[in-house]
């Protein structure tokens, strides 16, 4: 009797039992598809690397969140698409030498964005990215270097000169004389003499006697006020120092700085913020608050530049 009711119910065990595995099957493989869809009508994308592996997402959704990570919310919609802009321009540039349409990128603070899984917050930012969809920067059909930084001195710098090239013309000095309203505009970082000697040794090694490395130094600026590299000199030996080097060996903001200094400390008297090479953000927003449009922002600061269509 017992071996007849299991044969009744066999066919019902094994439909609950499979059937319930092949709906997930059917899922799976749906899933799968949806994806391979979505890949096939979004050519670019950009793959994350986490610490659980790799995020993947559609190049125009990873701009939403680089853009919230490089640029303050509460600046002007106009200098939030510049930044934008230049953001893309960063990807194209990518995408043009890897030629298949995927770039690999660290995870830089993105954590955050996976975890929230929310556009909360993040109006401003996806709306300054779905108003400039597609464009990026050029100059002469190529993407240009799209630098930019948080706060100039009050020029941005030439990088024909600091960088001894002409393949950037458009990386010129321009006059940023609002940047010095900003709050960020001068800092002071003070060094104890026996801390600046240790972080030189750190790259100049035990070769300097501590007097040559406390009174020596030759600082370089550029003309926009920049220091371009510190010498120091003893005897027949000479070591040369970046003025971005230098100035991130010691917490600096930007490697704009005059220094006073006695026995014991040295004072960095610094302006700006960044490495002022390209748009200055404040500028920018400056720009935007006095009705400026992005495109006109970024022919300011990228002169001989023009907009393209990325497809």
């Amino acid at each position: 009797m017992g071996f007849l009711l299991f044969v009744f119910l066999l066919p019902y065990v094994c439909a609950c039992l499979w059937g319930h595995v092949g709906e997930e099957t059917r899922e799976v493989v749906a899933d799968r598809e949806q994806r391979k869809e979505i890949q096939a009508a979004v050519p670019y994308w950009v793959e994350v690397s986490m610490e659980w592996g790799t995020w993947e997402l559609p190049a125009e959704e990873y701009l939403i969140y680089r853009l919230a990570e490089t640029m303050q919310g509460d600046y002007e919609k106009e200098a939030l698409k510049a930044q934008a802009v230049l953001l893309r321009t960063e990807v194209v540039q990518s995408y043009k030498m890897q030629k298949n349409g995927r770039i690999q990128v660290e995870d830089a603070g993105f954590t955050t964005f996976y975890h929230e899984n929310s556009q909360e917050g993040l109006e401003q930012y996806q709306q300054a990215v779905e108003e400039t969809k597609g464009l990026y920067l050029c100059y002469q059909g190529q993407p240009v270097q799209a630098s930019y930084f948080k706060v100039s001195n009050g020029q941005t710098r030439d990088a024909g000169e600091v960088w001894h090239t002409d393949k950037c013309p458009y990386l010129t000095g321009i006059a940023c004389e609002q940047d010095r309203a900003s709050g960020e505009w001068s800092s002071t970082v003070v060094i104890d003499r026996d801390h600046y000697i240790r972080c030189l040794r750190t790259i100049v090694g035990e070769a300097y006697s501590e007097d040559t490395l406390w009174n020596d130094g030759e600082f370089t600026y550029d003309k926009a006020g920049y220091v371009t590299e510190v010498i120091y000199t003893e005897e027949e030996k000479e070591t040369e120092i970046d003025g971005e080097t230098f100035r991130h060996l010691f917490g600096l903001h930007s490697a704009s700085f005059e220094t006073d200094r006695d026995e014991l400390q040295i004072v960095f008297h610094v302006t700006g913020v960044g490495h002022g090479f390209g748009m200055s953000q404040y500028g920018a927003n400056c720009r935007a608050l006095n009705g400026e449009t992005y495109d006109a922002i970024l022919k300011d600061f990228f002169p001989e530049t023009e907009l393209a269509k990325f497809e």
